[in-house]
């Protein structure tokens, strides 16, 4: 491990041969003042950018554009190869809130165990700056991008390492002075505070999004993950299918049974219908009996089949409640699928609202058929 070597020693070396090859026309003290010009203009270079770097991480509103900074923004921003951040998260609680992590590869690792960060560090975390190529920790990295060094920031919350920050370079040219690794250990300190608030943000954040019953999306977060999915689609060109369904009787089954009962089917129902669910669908809960399952690309074929099964699958599920009872009920599902080639929408706000009010025509029709079935309906161009 290199750690972070002062400048004055490399300035004093470099201007000894500086003034040795000198011609004799130029003075000592013109060659100190020359360096010296240099390193305040390459500080003051540092510093604005760093600057620059810190409004962006205040401004981030959230965890996912933080993020985006952090890898895609600051490596531009300081010339680097490309940026790596490893987060400790022994809860999970980071890998459900951070939303398209995967977009980012091996360059965002969550990490269940402190000690590999810890690893990376001497007795106490401090910026450090390695030899790539003597680790297997970065054999990724240095197969995609071909660095030899990284630089290591260390992300701390009260003296516990929360993260590491590594920055990668194809040489090791750079030297940093101790201005300039003061600089940088106050920039490590801002993401450390910065990516803190952001985590906490979210999670108040998805506390409001979610159905404190069921702990899946509420209708506010529903219409946010529409919304995000509806312009994912376009971009694209996939289709997104909406189901909306109720539990049927349940206003019945609620005054025979009471409220403890009708919420544990409502748990179970969910339970239920989450475990057909593939990774990239999404479930929320809109009132008492109600549900929407969003399901990204998927055409209406797919989507029926998908209802359909859902559908069957709460027909034959026995619902003990622990108490000697079996109950049993049904469900009615309404559909509507938004193809980009027939419908190429503009307002996308407009299209998700719309998408709610079909869905909503389709389960009134599948209701009023007595329950238990699937019906569809379509988005007209006109509304579009």
């Amino acid at each position: 491990m290199v750690m972070l070597m002062s400048s004055e020693n490399s300035q004093v070396g470099s201007l000894e041969e500086e003034i040795q090859g000198a011609p004799p026309v130029v003075s000592r003290a013109e060659l100190r003042e020359r360096r010296l010009t240099e390193t305040i203009e390459i500080n003051r270079y540092l510093y604005l950018q760093t600057q620059q770097l810190e409004h962006m991480l205040l401004d981030a509103p959230d965890l996912q554009a933080l993020l985006e900074i952090l890898l895609v923004s600051m490596p531009r921003h300081f010339s680097f190869r490309v940026s790596e951040l490893w987060l400790y998260d022994p809860e999970d609680i980071l890998s459900h809130l951070i939303v398209g992590g995967q977009r980012y590869g091996h360059s965002l690792q969550l990490q269940q165990d402190v000690y590999p960060m810890q690893e990376l560090y001497d007795l106490e975390p401090d910026i450090v700056l390695i030899d790539a190529t003597d680790s297997r920790m970065f054999e990724v990295l240095k197969s995609e991008h071909g660095i030899e060094y990284a630089l290591l920031l260390p992300l701390t919350d009260a003296g516990r390492m929360i993260g590491s920050l590594h920055l990668g370079l194809q040489d090791d040219s750079l030297v940093l002075g101790t201005a300039e690794e003061d600089l940088i250990a106050h920039l490590a300190t801002m993401i450390s505070s910065c990516f803190k608030a952001a985590v906490m943000r979210q999670q108040i954040s998805q506390l409001t999004l979610l159905d404190p019953l069921t702990q899946i999306s509420n209708l506010r977060g529903f219409e946010k993950d529409i919304a995000r999915e509806i312009a994912r689609a376009r971009r694209a060109d996939k289709p997104v299918t909406v189901l909306l369904m109720e539990i049927d009787e349940y206003d019945d089954l609620y005054q025979h049974y009471g409220k403890r009962r009708g919420e544990f089917v409502v748990k179970k129902v969910t339970e239920r219908i989450s475990s057909d669910l593939r990774a990239t669908d999404m479930m929320a809960r809109l009132d008492t009996p109600k549900f929407a399952v969003l399901i990204p690309a998927s055409g209406e074929m797919l989507g029926q089949d998908i209802a359909e099964r859902m559908r069957r699958d709460i027909e034959d599920f026995p619902i003990d409640d622990g108490r000697g009872a079996v109950l049993q009920v049904c469900i009615s599902v309404g559909l509507v699928t938004w193809e980009p080639q027939q419908y190429p929408a503009v307002d996308m706000p407009q299209l998700a609202r719309q998408m709610e009010t079909v869905a909503t025509k389709a389960l009134d029709i599948a209701r009023s058929r007595g329950g238990n079935c699937v019906a569809m309906s379509r988005l007209s161009a006109l509304i579009l």
